[in-house]
């Protein structure tokens, strides 16, 4: 068996760019275009162009919420009923607002033995609409093909399994306010037309965060969140209770109120209550559960996070989370003072064997970059 890479990205939040209807887009968390063409140039090139046997089998796995589609605004509101006419006019937007890297994720899947596989995560759910599928993978098609044989975005699952025991998943479904229904992602209006089946926590994002970050820009980079509701109280009380406020507010209009019915139980508000206790948590402990129960997984991979990670366990059973490429802000004391990374995972197969690395990318150096502040 020929060398195999495969190379793990998740959690860029490209959305609409620096600059938005002609003014500064503070709903923009990705300012790395340039390094990320470089990084898949890299990864099509040189080592992993041209080998022995012929060209290298590279496989890029975007591992969920690439592509913000909840950071994009539609006629200046956040809307939470998102049918497929708004989900395209966001994604409009998102090309337009990342353009050359548009081309480069093309380019690299142009070249021979690359292609592109595209997990779904809880930012990017508007690629349940076939008609947006349909635009992003002939934009990075390298005939302008659909279906493609070099661009995959996967809809009917959300892990990827290959030999070996290794096992990649965005993570979001392992978080009850993130989860996405992949057997019903849509839901049918009285007309007809479907909107997107969408998770608390992308209520959340639409309408407390992205309302909010005019003010903190840094709100939805702030983990743990508990102790920024701590911190808060003492040192920005005004702010902080608007933002609680809000948060309980959409909290029982989404989660308890928009399910009661005949069958709703008190017991149904307590599971609830105790599900939010994992939100924007780092998910290692939920990793080690599914190594344990799974005897056939190696190597779990997820993204979702934002918190890079390579843990390696009894019989070098290991997890590893890609990270991010988007700053953040760390209140808790094992991770404070964290610089921002440009991570990703590079996975290499041979004859069964798994080798899996974290790694930040480095790229060239430029003269200046974007302040991230």
């Amino acid at each position: 068996m020929s060398d195999q890479f495969k190379v793990v990205i998740s959690d860029c939040h490209l959305s609409a760019g620096r600059y938005y209807e002609g003014k500064f887009n503070p709903h923009e968390d990705f300012y790395f275009d340039q390094e990320m063409i470089d990084f898949f140039e890299f990864f099509s090139t040189g080592h992993y162009g041209d080998g022995a046997e012929g060209p290298v089998s590279v496989e890029l796995i975007i591992n969920g919420d690439y592509l913000d589609f909840l950071n994009v605004p539609y006629l200046g509101e956040f809307e939470e009923g998102i049918t497929e006419e708004i989900a395209l006019v966001k994604l409009e937007a998102i090309i337009a607002g990342h353009s050359r890297v548009m081309d480069a994720l093309r380019k690299f899947a142009s070249k021979p033995n690359k292609k592109i596989t595209y997990l779904i995560g809880n930012h990017d759910a508007e690629l349940f609409f076939e008609k947006v599928r349909e635009r992003i993978t002939k934009l990075w098609d390298p005939e302008g093909q659909y279906p493609s044989e070099k661009v995959k975005i996967v809809v009917d699952t959300d892990r990827l399994d290959y030999e070996g025991g290794l096992q990649i998943r965005h993570g979001n479904q392992l978080e009850a306010s993130n989860q996405l229904d992949f057997e019903r992602p849509m839901h049918d209006l009285p007309n007809g037309e479907k909107v997107l089946n969408i998770p608390w926590g992308s209520i959340y994002v639409l309408k407390i965060i992205n309302r909010l970050k005019w003010e903190r820009r840094n709100l939805d980079k702030i983990r743990p969140l508990k102790v920024f509701a701590i911190l808060g109280i003492i040192f920005d009380p005004i702010f902080t209770f608007k933002y609680l406020f809000l948060s309980m507010f959409y909290f029982l209009r989404v989660r308890i109120f928009g399910r009661m019915n005949n069958k709703f139980k008190l017991k149904n508000f307590f599971k609830m209550i105790s599900q939010e206790r994992s939100f924007f948590q780092d998910l290692e402990q939920e990793a080690r559960d599914l190594l344990q129960v799974n005897p056939e997984i190696h190597t779990l991979v997820f993204g979702h996070t934002h918190l890079p990670m390579h843990r390696v366990y009894e019989n070098g059973r290991q997890y590893l989370n890609s990270g991010t490429w988007t700053k953040m802000v760390y209140l808790d004391w094992r991770f404070i003072g964290e610089p921002m990374r440009k991570t990703f995972i590079l996975i290499h197969l041979k004859n069964g064997e798994i080798k899996a690395e974290l790694n930040q990318w480095v790229g060239q150096k430029m003269p200046f970059q974007a302040y991230m502040g």
